[in-house]
């Protein structure tokens, strides 16, 4: 079930309420994250516990807060809208002029490859509904998520400028877990004789049970299992996290830094809006502060915020449909040219009557080369019966252009 889906009022479609992947696989996932916490919270309570102290004073103290922020911040990245561009999302007044002058390329699903025109970004598998710059479209909730740095299973969500903060944390407090738990059964081992017997006591003599340790069979597979689970989660954890502290100090997604390095864009492109804060964990200054810590709704300064998200939106003032540019005419060609934008109106397309295919190009989305990528200048798009060449060269683009 990839895509837009609901169940109820819950879902990723435009109009669901509440916000919940419906995708199987990240449902199947996000059960197995829930239920490993769980499962390694109470096999610890019965089977690590009962001979030491120690261990239990660290199982309180230390495992017991770790796995409840754990757990907190699984949900919240779970049930977070991720950043998704609503239907009738419209482009921020002070970035309208230069989205609609922009030149974007985009696939052309007739001639089997991309073509560049004039307007502001769109989506296609949305409706053809706005696209701020920053946002790219996740397949699995088939909505575009602002700053999307990928589809996690194990969240069951795609993560995006509005829950990356809580992915981090789940990984962060699964890697500390993780750290309290191999302690607590490294403990374990040691004190109640998990290791090679040199005593010596004769082989007939069974050695004396140690008190509270409960050794037998069932307790020993339940140790073994939360054993290999502990050190899987330790290591992928520890790596995610690694992976996870350069979108913290560059407050730029994985998807954006990929395109960056391949040359696919500019860097200015997917630069942060502002330095005065950090895009991935909110509040109003760059520095550590203690609500980075707490699985708490990312907060952005009010000054700031249709910035970040590259969008404004309102319920009541935008209708459900997607933003349509204003049409005017061209009266200085006097034959009622429109807006060589080609979204004017939902899945319009402009063709142009002399347009130039170059033998091939770059996807902007994948990086794969692609054949029948138009390669001619833009004035060449807007040649116009019996004008020539050089006087279309000639004109400015507020003479032929939609703004």
């Amino acid at each position: 079930m990839a895509g837009r889906a609901r169940m109820g009022s819950f879902g990723t479609d435009f109009d669901c309420p509440h916000w919940l992947s419906l995708d199987p696989c990240g449902l199947i996932c996000v059960t197995v994250s829930y239920g490993l916490h769980f499962f390694s919270l109470f096999a610890s309570a019965f089977t690590l516990l009962q001979h030491s102290l120690l261990a239990q004073i660290m199982y309180g103290v230390l495992y017991v807060p770790l796995a409840l922020l754990a757990l907190a911040s699984l949900l919240m990245a779970n049930v977070t809208n991720p950043g998704a561009v609503p239907l009738g999302a419209r482009p921020i007044p002070a970035s309208l002029a230069a989205e609609s002058d922009s030149i974007v390329t985009e696939r052309d699903s007739n001639r089997g490859g991309l073509r560049r025109r004039r307007g502001i970004r769109r989506c296609r598998k949305c409706r053809d509904n706005y696209k701020p710059a920053r946002a790219h479209h996740d397949s699995v909730t088939g909505r575009c998520v602002v700053k999307m740095d990928h589809y996690c299973p194990w969240v069951g969500n795609a993560v995006g400028i509005m829950n990356h903060k809580f992915f981090i944390l789940f990984i962060l407090y699964t890697f500390l877990t993780a750290t309290v738990s191999l302690a607590l059964i490294l403990n374990k081992m040691i004190k109640c004789g998990y290791y090679i017997n040199i005593s010596p006591q004769s082989s007939a003599t069974p050695p004396e049970p140690i008190p509270g340790c409960n050794l037998n069979s069932a307790t020993t597979g339940v140790i073994f299992a939360q054993t290999v689970v502990t050190v899987l989660f330790f290591f992928f954890t520890c790596c995610m996290l690694l992976e996870q502290t350069e979108a913290i100090s560059t407050n730029m997604s994985k998807i954006a830094r990929m395109k960056t390095r391949a040359g696919l864009v500019a860097p200015s492109e997917y630069a942060p809006v502002a330095t005065e804060f950090n895009e991935v964990f909110g509040g109003d200054h760059p520095h550590l502060s203690w609500h980075w810590f707490l699985p708490l709704p990312v907060r952005f300064p009010e000054w700031a915020a249709h910035n970040i998200m590259g969008f404004e939106y309102d319920s009541v003032q935008h209708p459900a449909v997607p933003y349509q540019e204003p049409s005017n005419c061209d009266s200085s060609a006097g034959s009622g040219l429109s807006g060589m934008s080609g979204v004017s109106s939902v899945g319009r397309q402009s063709e142009a009557g002399s347009e130039g295919q170059g033998p091939g190009g770059m996807d902007v989305e994948t990086g794969n080369t692609q054949l029948n990528v138009d390669q001619e200048p833009l004035e060449e798009e807007l040649l116009m019966g019996d004008r020539s060449e050089r006087s279309v060269k000639k004109r400015t683009p507020s003479s032929s252009i939609i703004k």
